[in-house]
């Protein structure tokens, strides 16, 4: 294959997407900027152990804890068998086989009642005709399981709720899916815990409230009464991305949590946990946890870590206050399109280089169009987006071929921004509410990483080794490693890449990731600037020395190739951080930027070695 001639319309091509995908992306950091405030909330059963164990009231304790950022508390429905617990209920066998619940307290008595309406939809709960007795304190129902009867929710702690309302605190209904749930249960369960002041709905369990059929009174339910849907970070709820995906205006993200999760951490990581969920994947509720459960003063304690929290977070630009909904972009429909069309250019050009049929050419670029065209929709969409990640990296590459230049840190210079370019253009297009809370993603991520990486190699290796003696040479040990080894690198990378890997990072290296949360702005990827940005720089150094030592190429060629293919992988990385649409999109260039720093330096110093070691007699 012969190298690619640079047509003098490729800066247009590069340019046009990126100013289209710049205006987009101006758009989406206004929406990300003006939704920045983060609640602390906590459970209110947490509260009320915590104060206790300190010989404090709850009223105290939350007195000492709003002055360090907590305005939200986390109510979750209580169960028959919580109140029987209490000693404030009581069952017993009643006549004709009806059971009766007894209650000490008429309060209780009509909560249950109202509770047990809707959950069963009905007045009358004896079969009877006797739905209540004579009594406020005695219900009587059918012949039921005690198991039954006790796993009943009675909605919300009113006591608790109106203490939280007192103290001005936003309530977080925290609301099951029992089974057998109607759309009758599902108004009346979310009215009843608005009534007591809740906010915002966060489901509990493995299912949201009306999964399946009646989810969709759900969603409406809450609009209806201004209640926002709390959507748990990292938790598998199912119904959780319907009500994304048909309603992201109304949603907020939470993060929390688990004390066993945070039993692993110290306290500056624990810390850093909560500040990065806030700042850097847009997290608008943090339910916070203690961080230790044995302390003297443990609700001192738990105000000291909610202190430390805030502080990391107005630190870092953030802010404590109310959550709300990200706004919308107001983006034109047709906007996609335009970035789609713009895309074309670009990649009819790496087109040619690798086909060079005119009649294959003109089909891909009619292709090419018409899927610009459909980005209006969501599989064109996501399928011209895919197309940008693999078409500027390549294309990037195909620059470099055919620039040569000696200048090492330009050139390096100049294949960043072309890569960057690919970022840009699935940013500017995927730029909506769906994509903010994640009800919408990018899929290609795996493909767009890797396809480019073995195009980059196939294109260097064409043109610095000779392919058909590379095939033909017999296979050495050192060879079959270096092989090998490239294998299980890729194949981690493949097994680490996307959002819900299940490969997590290593011990040592969670600890050199927390000092470079503690020292940068933001923590650059390890696998840029680490590896992909300085083997590149090395790679294009070599590729300089090549061209002055043209005898040198059979020796050389084929290990400069490898550099450059392996270093490409940082060029992929960059483009796939952009591909991550909840995270803002300041924190994302500054990641971008700062890797791309540290790599070419660490590059650059490793050119300066390999220059020394280069032979330069030779040279012609």
């Amino acid at each position: 294959m012969n190298r690619t001639k640079l047509p003098v319309w490729i800066a247009f091509a590069i340019l046009l997407p990126a100013l289209f995908s710049a205006f987009s992306i101006y758009r989406r950091n206004q929406a990300e900027s003006f939704n920045r405030a983060t609640a602390f909330a906590a459970e209110y059963d947490t509260l009320e152990n915590l104060a206790a164990a300190q010989g404090m009231t709850v009223d105290q304790a939350i007195d000492k804890l709003k002055p360090q950022g907590l305005n939200a508390v986390v109510l979750s429905e209580e169960t028959m068998a919580e109140l029987i617990g209490r000693g404030r209920a009581t069952i017993s066998p009643g006549l004709d086989g009806t059971t009766v619940l007894n209650f000490p307290f008429d309060p209780d008595g009509a909560r249950v009642r109202k509770a047990l309406e809707i959950r069963l939809q009905k007045k009358d709960f004896s079969g009877g005709g006797q739905p209540f007795g004579n009594q406020g304190n005695r219900i009587l129902i059918v012949p039921m399981s005690p198991n039954i009867i006790r796993a009943t929710s009675i909605g919300l702690n009113p006591d608790q709720a109106a203490n939280a309302k007192k103290h001005g605190l936003i309530i977080v209904a925290r609301c099951a899916n029992p089974p057998g749930v109607s759309t009758k249960t599902v108004q009346q369960t979310l009215a009843w815990a608005h009534d007591l002041g809740a906010t915002v709905f966060l489901p509990e369990g493995d299912q949201v409230l009306g999964r399946r059929e009646a989810i969709t009174t759900t969603i409406d339910t809450l609009n209806q009464l201004g209640m926002l849907y709390a959507s748990a970070e990292f938790a598998k709820i199912g119904g959780d991305e319907e009500v994304l995906r048909t309603d992201p205006g109304n949603v907020v993200r939470l993060h929390s949590a688990q004390a066993a999760e945070l039993d692993k951490l110290t306290l500056p990581d624990a810390v850093e946990r909560y500040v990065k969920a806030s700042r850097e994947r847009n997290m608008r509720i943090l339910l916070i946890r203690p961080f230790s459960y044995g302390a003297e003063e443990p609700l001192t304690a738990f105000s000291d870590f909610l202190h430390l929290i805030g502080e990391r977070i107005v630190k870092e630009g953030g802010a404590l206050g109310n959550p709300k909904p990200f706004s919308d972009p107001h983006m034109p429909r047709w906007y996609p399109a335009l970035i789609g069309l713009s895309i074309v250019p670009a990649g009819f050009f790496v087109g040619c280089a690798f086909f060079k049929n005119r009649k294959i050419q003109i089909v891909g670029a009619v292709l090419l169009t018409l899927l610009g065209l459909a980005s209006i929709s969501h599989s064109g969409l996501q399928l011209m987006g895919l197309v940008a990640t693999i078409v500027f990296p390549t294309a990037a590459f195909l620059v470099l071929d055919a620039w040569r230049p000696k200048n090492v840190v330009l050139g390096f210079i100049v294949v960043t921004a072309i890569s960057f370019v690919g970022g840009l253009c699935v940013a500017g297009m995927m730029n909506g509410l769906p994509f903010y809370v994640k009800a919408q993603e990018f899929s290609g991520v795996k493909l767009s990483i890797f396809l480019p990486i073995l195009i980059v190699g196939y294109l260097f290796m064409d043109r610095l080794a000779d392919m058909k003696q590379v095939w033909k040479s017999p296979i050495t040990w050192g060879s079959a490693g270096l092989g090998l080894a490239i294998i299980v690198v890729l194949a981690l990378m493949i097994a680490r890449t996307g959002n819900d890997s299940g490969v997590g990072a290593s011990g040592g290296e969670m600890v050199f990731r927390n000092l470079l949360d503690r020292f940068l702005f933001v923590r650059p990827r390890t696998k840029e600037f680490m590896i992909g940005h300085p083997l590149l720089v090395l790679g294009i150094g070599m590729l300089a020395y090549l061209n002055r030592a043209p005898k040198k190429t059979p020796l050389l060629g084929g290990w400069v190739a490898l550099l450059i293919m392996v270093g490409s992988m940082g060029q992929t990385s960059i483009v796939n951080t952009l591909t991550h649409l909840h995270i803002p999109v300041v924190l994302s260039l500054a990641r971008i930027g700062i890797g791309a720093v540290l790599g070419c330096i660490i590059g650059l110093g490793l050119w300066t070695i390999a220059s020394r070691l280069l032979p330069r007699g030779e040279e012609a």
